[in-house]
């Protein structure tokens, strides 16, 4: 004889059943588009993970991570990094160093960055203005592109994200904000936003500290509206300020230490500014379009028309509608509009020093200007609303779909492939920048093969001697970092000794490769 188990639903009445699904319904329904639009974020940035390869920044993660903590703390400082995201990738090295690996961090960094706008838009605006900001924020070549780099740009975006949407909850109620941090409620809750998210980006990457000016100049104006209640808030910035700096400056001393004081140094390869290098930033930062990582290059796309970006001019007008309705809401508007514009206008005023004027830098502030779209969109009749986030998400997957398969970086990866098939035992490699040699050598690595120190030269003179002793010479140049001083037409020139060579191709957009053969 067979006993049989009865299942769980044939032992509960129907009834009940049906409540039960009603109540996790009540309480997961509030939180589905933040789960849809987390997953949406996340596929997007894990597709295609592995496919672009390498750049000289990432290398640099790979190297600094396989450090211990200490020596990976003090090459950090040494080179005027913050630690924080080095520690966290360290921790994925017994994984290898492939690709999906290392830059899986920043993905999931990435989509939590869209979980967070869309808690904050809601907070503001309703779950419509939360979804249209994230979904923008989501599907944002730039932000996926870096969401696909094995950098620490996602993961101080997301920290700023977390720091902005505790300052707009004080703002939105001075008050409670003056109450003692030590009084449980909503208001203790968005001071500890706002401390551990600016607390932890400043640890994380220099560019931090125009978000740590943007809160103060927010915090400021929270204090001048906040009348009767200013005191007791002045007394929690302070105290919160002071948490603040202490999870920071020690930090800052052991860079002063580290570096002899140079703080200033280390930007010499940021470009000028000027008006071309402006206005591909902002169209690569605001305007939704595909942007190569190592150049001001703009790349097109299906929605352009007569070269003009579209979507980025819609998204435009969505953020201003919303600029202008965040404005007549009073403090917590204009505090938004202080973490958009802080920013921009910081930078481009340090750049009369010395020019530090890069898209990436510029990165945390394209889901503010995103949170604004999400307001204007926001602003829309409600039968509106729907149709207007589904063509927007139509128009902004179409948009994306491209950088997939867009040179957005050099093709190391392909070069050392060929350069591993055409290298012959004798032969030398000539280039002008070494670190083309490394970036090689990362690729040639998975073949089992090195180029040490006898396999090539930046000596052009060597490289003619060793073709007249009867072998042959392989000539490399290429882009490997942003604003690289080697230029193409100067190593052809320097190559001329060499003679006519026998083969030159592009490996894509960055890189030339020449063969040199002996005569006869």
């Amino acid at each position: 004889m067979s006993l049989t188990v009865p299942r769980l639903d044939d032992a509960v009445p129907a009834w009940r059943r049906l409540t039960w699904w009603a109540a996790v319904a009540r309480r997961v329904g509030p939180l589905l588009p933040l789960l849809l639009i987390g997953l949406l974020a996340l596929i997007v940035r894990l597709h295609a993970l592995d496919a672009k390869p390498y750049w000289l920044d990432e290398i640099t993660t790979l190297r600094r991570s396989s450090l211990g903590l200490w020596p990976l703390m003090r090459d950090s400082l040494s080179n005027h990094h913050l630690p924080l995201y080095f520690v966290l990738t360290s921790l994925l090295v017994p994984l290898g160093f492939d690709e999906s690996v290392m830059r899986l961090p920043a993905a999931l960094f990435g989509a939590t960055s869209c979980a967070v706008l869309f808690l904050l838009g809601r907070s503001l605006g309703g779950w419509r203005s939360g979804l249209g900001a994230s979904l923008l924020l989501a599907l944002a070549p730039f932000q996926v592109q870096y969401g696909q780099e094995a950098r620490s740009y996602t993961l101080v975006t997301t920290l700023i994200l977390v720091g902005l949407w505790g300052l707009v909850l004080l703002a939105g109620d001075p008050p409670a904000a003056a109450r003692r941090l030590r009084d449980p409620g909503p208001a203790r809750t968005a001071w500890l936003l706002y401390g551990v998210g600016t607390a932890l980006a400043l640890d994380t990457l220099g560019v931090a500290l125009f978000w740590l000016l943007a809160a103060n100049i927010g915090g400021g104006l929270i204090a001048l509206r906040a009348t009767e209640a200013r005191r007791g808030f002045l007394r929690n910035w302070a105290l919160v300020q002071a948490m603040v700096l202490a999870a920071y400056l020690p930090f800052l001393a052991g860079m002063a230490v580290l570096t002899g004081g140079d703080m200033g140094s280390g930007l010499d390869w940021v470009p000028p500014l000027d008006a071309h290098n402006v206005w591909d930033t902002l169209q690569t930062v605001y305007l939704m379009r595909i942007s190569s990582l190592i150049a001001f290059r703009i790349f097109p796309t299906p929605l352009d028309l007569l070269g003009i970006g579209w979507l980025g001019w819609l998204v435009a007008l969505l953020a201003l509608a919303g600029l202008v309705s965040a404005m007549r809401r009073g403090l917590v508007g204009i505090v938004v509009a202080v973490g958009l514009f802080t920013l921009p206008i910081g930078l481009a005023a340090s750049s009369l020093l010395s020019s530090i004027w890069m898209p990436r830098y510029l990165l945390w502030s394209g889901p503010v200007f995103f949170l604004l779209a999400g307001l204007g969109l926001g602003r829309l009749p409600p039968r509106a609303c729907g149709p207007a986030l589904a063509l927007l998400a139509v128009l902004a997957v179409a948009n994306l779909l491209p950088y997939y398969t867009t040179e957005t970086k050099p093709l190391w990866n392909q070069a050392a492939a060929e350069l591993l098939r055409d290298h012959r035992p004798g032969d030398l490699l000539v280039t002008d920048n070494p670190a083309t040699v490394g970036m090689m050598n990362v690729y040639l690595a998975r073949s089992g093969y090195h180029l040490t120190t006898d396999d090539w030269t930046t000596d052009v003179a060597a490289a003619s001697a060793r073709l007249a002793a009867g072998a042959r010479v392989l000539a490399v140049h290429g882009t490997v970092g942003q604003n690289d001083p080697y230029t193409l037409s100067s190593f052809l020139g320097s190559l001329a000794s060499l003679g006519p060579a026998s083969s030159m191709h592009r490996v894509g957009i960055d890189i030339t490769m020449l063969v040199f053969a002996p005569p006869g």
